[in-house]
């Protein structure tokens, strides 16, 4: 639980904020409740801008099959910078890779890099956030797609004790 309320619970905390002020604080001159929207949204902005996930861990989709193809085990995440439930799995994903060992790949694909789409057809992941773990013969053993990373899932798959 404590992953999930973090930096990246601005996303859900700003317009809850903005709801708030406006049932909350009476205020009847338009221009300073204008003022304080104005300023709670480009607040929310700046903050939901700087939290993006990044960029693929790999350059080529020849290094990402590379890596797959590893023989060992590999996490897979397949996501996007404008996605909300992939902004809000980061900080899970990041202790998911402080979790797991130094034999498991982890292979970070932004959909909207250009060698992402033969891997998105590849692996049928459509759906932003997918989260697949491939097995060291190189086969799916997991996947969850759409919302927050099921982080125990994730390592039962990889055969790893939390």
């Amino acid at each position: 639980m404590y992953e999930f309320i973090n930096h990246y619970s601005a996303i859900f905390i700003i317009p809850i904020l903005i709801v708030a002020i406006s049932a909350l604080v009476p205020m009847r001159n338009w221009r300073k409740r204008i003022v304080i929207y104005i300023s709670i949204v480009v607040v929310g902005l700046i903050v939901i801008f700087n939290l993006q996930p990044g960029d693929s861990s790999v350059a080529t989709e020849s290094q990402a099959q590379a890596i797959i193809t590893s023989g060992q085990p590999v996490f897979v995440e397949f996501f996007s910078n404008t996605c909300t439930a992939c902004l809000a799995s980061e900080p899970i994903v990041k202790s998911l890779e402080g979790a797991i060992k130094d034999n498991v790949h982890v292979l970070k694909v932004n959909v909207q890099d250009p060698i992402a789409s033969q891997l998105i057809r590849r692996y049928r992941a459509y759906v932003t956030p997918t989260f697949i773990v491939v097995g060291p013969n190189g086969e799916e053993v997991w996947r969850q797609s759409g919302g927050l990373l099921d982080k125990q899932a994730a390592l039962k798959a990889l055969d790893i004790r939390a």
